[in-house]
């Protein structure tokens, strides 16, 4: 059973983390969505179906390969287009509605509904279930799920901003039979493991689904108890439940999670790889500033050297310039007959206004 997608339909709505669509990066999520489908399909051959909260369509159109006709309505006008335009299929058709109001429908008019993930998004919780068992035939069968509030939330600490009101188990089942004669329910969890299927059987087999639960403690690995449900599935009808598996698995054979987990290890790698060059280029760019700060140090000290020889070099010239001018003029008195004669007096006078013209 696979869904037909109308070619080269356009995607008018965005993977947001919530709800989920087909090209969702994250395998878990389309795990758990498929599966749930899948899994109701079984239980609707025949019926004409009702699905809330139908979001993009492919679960609506997964129902429609088995049931008589399928409604699916979302209370977004836009997803419901998308819906549309995707998935054109006879005995399929998306409407624009409201789960808790369903008086677009008469009663009875159903023999199946399908609410997965919508409940916890609402707080009016009697209000949905008395709109589904009004347009539920008397034979009708309700296939809900719900994540389970003490798993999803409590255990791991998280909170997610799309839920309004979430359910613990009890709660869940305490509700429905509370509305419904005949109730009963199903564990999901996204596990990861090894499946081992028969090729050849010689010996006789049981039914049995085998199945054995390990994690990781301390670096070691032992057998643990099954744990608290992640989501829970029920089956719920005033009337005989129809028969359905005791386990239900889903297999990836394209193994989509591990490639995501390989390509998460290559890209570390690449990061490590990437940490380690900027290391190295880290610590050439040290070396190379502290050989110019040294260089810049050593440049500092020639240029005071320099200065200071020039300032040696200028008194030097300035003392010979003066002791030269200073002999020079001795002579020249001697030669003018002493510095108190006529001629020397008069250069005296000369050489006073020159300096104070040069001044």
């Amino acid at each position: 059973m696979n869904v037909q997608r109308v070619r080269d339909a356009p995607r008018l709505i965005e993977w947001t983390g919530e709800r989920c669509v087909p090209w969702a990066p994250d395998p878990p999520v389309i795990y758990e969505h498929f599966h749930r489908y899948l899994f109701a399909s079984r239980l609707v051959g025949g019926r004409d179906v009702l699905d809330l909260a139908s979001g993009e369509g492919f679960g609506a159109a997964l129902l429609a390969g088995a049931a008589r006709s399928v409604v699916g309505i979302d209370i977004d006008e836009r997803t419901v287009e998308h819906s549309r335009l995707n998935y054109a299929v006879d005995n399929l058709q998306f409407e624009v509605g409201d789960a808790r109001d369903l008086s677009q429908f008469e009663a009875g008019s159903f023999g199946a509904v399908v609410a997965f993930e919508l409940i916890e998004h609402m707080a009016e919780h009697d209000q949905l279930l008395g709109a589904i068992d009004r347009i539920l035939a008397a034979d009708g069968i309700l296939i809900i799920s719900s994540p389970n509030k003490e798993a999803y939330t409590d255990e791991r600490d998280f909170q997610n901003p799309y839920h309004v009101r979430e359910l613990a188990l009890e709660e869940l089942l305490a509700l429905l039979k509370g509305r419904f004669t005949n109730v009963s329910a199903w564990a999901q969890r996204t596990i990861g493991g090894s499946l081992l299927s028969p090729l050849e059987q010689a010996a006789p087999a049981s039914k049995e689904l085998q199945s054995f639960l390990i994690e990781r403690s301390d670096g070691d690995w032992r057998l643990v108890d099954e744990p608290s449900p992640m989501y829970v599935i029920a089956l719920a009808s005033n009337g005989e439940l129809p028969e359905s598996s005791a386990e239900s698995l889903l297999v990836d054979a394209g193994e989509e999670l591990i490639k995501v987990l390989d390509s998460e290890r290559q890209a570390r790698h690449g990061l490590e790889s990437v940490r380690r060059e900027l290391l190295s280029v880290g610590d050439a760019l040290g070396n190379e500033r502290r050989l110019t700060a040294a260089l810049q140090e050593r440049a500092w000290g020639d240029e005071q050297t320099i200065a200071r020889l020039q300032h040696d070099l200028a008194t030097i010239e300035e003392s010979v310039s003066w002791q030269l001018f200073q002999r020079a003029r001795r002579m020249l008195y001697r030669m003018l007959g002493g510095r108190e004669s006529p001629i020397g007096q008069l250069l005296q006078k000369v050489l006073r206004a020159v300096g104070r013209l040069s001044r």
